[in-house]
C-alpha cells in the first residue's frame, strides 16, 4: 500500500528522525565500553554462524538475541544519562534506577547466551566449524581480523564525548 507524503515537511521531519535515532546509536556505542563488547561478540558470533550452517530460523533467534542485547544496552544509556541529569550528586534511589537497568542488560545477555547454548548444541560440529576456522586461511585471516580489530574497537576507541547539559534547537 502506497502512503505518500503530504508535503516536504513530512520527508524532512521523517529524515531528522532517522537522524536522531543514529545519533543517540553513535552515542551509546562511543561513551559505552559494553556496547561495543556487545557489537564485536555479536559480528564474532555471526562469522561462526555463518560455518556453523545455521537454519533461517535460527538465524533470525540470533539475530532476535543481538537486537534484544544491544536494545537493552542503549535503554541503560539512556536511564544512565537521565538519573544523572536528575541527580548530578549521589543519591541511593538513582543508584537503584541504575543498578536495575544495569541488571536488565545483563539478564538480556544470559538469555542470549542460553539461546546460543541451544542452537549451537552440537558439539561435533562445533569442534569441525572451528576445524575449518583454523585450516582455511580466509577464515582464519577473517576470524583474527574481527578479534583484533575488535579489541581495538572494545579498548582502544576513546570517542567518547561528555554530553553538554545545555538547552538547545538540536531537536527543533
Amino acid at each position: 500500500m502506497y502512503l505518500p507524503m503530504k508535503n516536504n515537511t513530512e520527508i524532512a521531519n521523517l529524515i531528522k528522525s532517522f537522524r536522531y535515532a543514529f545519533r543517540g546509536l553513535k552515542h551509546a556505542i562511543n561513551n559505552e565500553r559494553n556496547m561495543r563488547i556487545h557489537i564485536v561478540v555479536a559480528l564474532l558470533v555471526g562469522f561462526f554462524s555463518f560455518l556453523y550452517g545455521l537454519s533461517p530460523g535460527q538465524y533470525a533467534i540470533i539475530f532476535l538475541c543481538f537486537g534484544f542485547v544491544i536494545t537493552s544496552e542503549m535503554f541503560n544509556t539512556a536511564i544512565e544519562a537521565l538519573v544523572n541529569l536528575e541527580s548530578p550528586t549521589y543519591d541511593n534511589l538513582a543508584r537503584i534506577a541504575k543498578d536495575v537497568a544495569a541488571g536488565a542488560v545483563f539478564v538480556s545477555a544470559v538469555a542470549a547466551v542460553i539461546v546460543a547454548l541451544f542452537t549451537f548444541d552440537d558439539w561435533k560440529r562445533i569442534g569441525q566449524t572451528f576445524l575449518v576456522i583454523g585450516t582455511t586461511p580466509v577464515y582464519l585471516i577473517s576470524f583474527l581480523v574481527i578479534i583484533l580489530i575488535g579489541c581495538f574497537f572494545i579498548f582502544g576507541c576513546n570517542g567518547k564525548v561528555k554530553p553538554q547539559n545545555k538547552k538547545t534547537d538540536n531537536y527543533k
